[in-house]
């Protein structure tokens, strides 16, 4: 099995785990190891004892072989959101090892690596979300699995001017406007009061963030709406996120957000998403039983 390992910078009580397991997947005799370079690095910096074997390297989505049979990212659902840029549209089943907090998307344990690694595991595709803008740099990957986010700079707020499938909702003030994904509505956009969404459903969430306008409510859309953004602001420009990443939009810019046609592979070991929800978020917990 060729499997692709990647991972971030992490803090020393990860940091044990991580090169435990990274050496768990090297020595397995029916694995061809590829470590994203960077990540070996600084694996490298704080252990320098590391043994990857015969294992190759990688760098960018470029050199990651589109054969891969496996991509394990090894943190929270920050480090997978940031394999995104990596994988693309390569059909690569993504595991995300959970070495985080949270973890929604990165559902897998440590000691359930073994069995990955034989190839028992299913996979669930979770469509991207795609940005149309004039102005974006050619090394900017335009999809995100999450969200995208238009969030002042300045300490004065956006006017924002929002049309879905060119129909324009009233013009209001906020310090920005949040575009996620169904799989996303457990990230920033539950942060900022929207809804939670199951995973399989085919809708968007447009979640304003702290609108200057009471009776702004956040709004669920179809799937296939176009969702055109544009804003001004008294300072020259506003920060555009995708996912983990992000850009400077100036004043007066407009951005298109809808559902692309890519997908990302992801592997779930567990697909019971009310489960989750009371496990990571205390849903329903009563603090009157939480000590008996």
């Amino acid at each position: 099995m060729k499997v692709a390992v990647f991972g971030r910078p992490a803090d020393g009580k990860g940091l044990k785990g991580l090169v435990e397991l990274i050496e768990t997947i090297v020595k397995d005799p029916s694995v061809e190891a590829a470590i994203y370079g960077p990540f070996y690095k600084y694996l490298m910096q704080h252990c320098p004892q590391l043994n990857v074997g015969n294992a190759s390297f990688f760098s960018s989505h470029i050199d990651l072989r589109a054969d891969t049979d496996l991509f394990l990212s090894l943190g929270g659902d920050g480090t997978l959101l940031s394999s995104v840029p990596l994988v693309r549209e390569k059909k690569i089943p993504v595991a995300g090892i959970n070495f985080g907090r949270l973890g929604f998307l990165t559902s897998s344990t440590t000691e359930g690596v073994k069995e990955l690694l034989k190839g028992n595991f299913k996979t669930e595709k979770r469509p991207l979300l795609k940005m149309d803008y004039s102005g974006l740099p050619e090394d900017f990957y335009p999809f995100a699995l999450n969200e995208f986010a238009v969030q002042r700079k300045g300490p004065a707020v956006l006017e924002l001017e929002i049309k879905i499938g060119g129909s324009p909702i009233p013009r209001y003030m906020a310090d920005g406007v949040i575009v996620s994904s169904a799989t996303g509505s457990t990230a920033y956009s539950m942060s900022a009061g929207g809804p939670t969404v199951m995973p399989g459903c085919r809708v968007l969430t447009i979640v304003p963030i702290a609108p200057h306008n009471l009776n702004v409510r956040p709004l669920v859309v179809p799937d296939d709406s176009t969702i055109e953004v544009s804003f001004t602001t008294r300072y020259k420009d506003a920060t555009l996120s995708a996912d983990n990443r992000q850009l400077s939009l100036p004043d007066g810019a407009c951005v298109r957000f809808s559902t692309g046609e890519a997908c990302i592979e992801l592997v779930s070991s567990d697909n019971d998403f009310i489960k989750a929800l009371s496990q990571k978020l205390f849903w329903g917990a009563d603090w009157r039983t939480l000590d008996k």
